[in-house]
């Protein structure tokens, strides 16, 4: 890419979210304070009604007015014991919903241009149709998930940072022919 069209890039990316940043995980590393997110991020505050995730990470700050491929998203950020272990981006329009599909491509494709190829991707039909596309930025995971629910579907963005000496998380697989019971 030529230095006219990096800058082009640049601008566009810096002038594409209300939330200052095109990419709601930017400047973020495992293990940051809410206090250090939130300079990142000035308009992130703390939940009136926080998540809490399944290993026990509590929803510290959110971010409402992000966009993701021109899509608004709210970015919920998510803290452990160790400080921030994940961002986590949910379209919020309607339309991105009712059409998910059309809406996780756009945001393939931009991440792609920034990013390259994915480094892996899934793809399953069944009981419903779900996607995945996974980059791996500055080694740590960036996932895009779609799942079609019948009238609505799901486009979920996740940046999740371990401990930078962590083993890798566990794969869980099904027994062959399990999924078929």
């Amino acid at each position: 890419m030529t230095p006219h069209a990096r800058l082009i890039l640049l601008l566009l990316c810096l002038c594409a979210s209300r939330a200052g940043a095109s990419e709601p995980w930017q400047g973020l590393r495992h293990g940051m304070t809410p206090e250090q997110v939130q300079q990142r991020f000035p308009q992130a505050k703390p939940p009136a009604e926080p998540d809490t995730l399944a290993g026990g990470a509590i929803e510290g700050l959110r971010l409402p007015g992000a966009t993701l491929a021109g899509h608004p998203a709210t970015v919920a950020y998510f803290f452990g014991h160790e400080g921030l272990v994940q961002a986590s981006a949910t379209l919020d329009d309607r339309l991105a919903r009712a059409d998910g599909m059309q809406a996780f491509e756009a945001i393939v494709r931009e991440l792609a241009a920034t990013h390259g190829a994915p480094h892996a991707q899934a793809w399953t039909h069944e009981p419903w149709q779900r996607r995945s596309m996974e980059w791996r930025v500055e080694g740590i995971p960036l996932r895009v998930l779609y799942s079609d629910m019948g009238e609505t579907s799901l486009v979920k963005l996740i940046w999740q940072a371990r401990r930078p000496d962590a083993p890798p998380p566990p794969r869980l697989e099904l027994p062959a022919g399990a999924a078929d019971r």
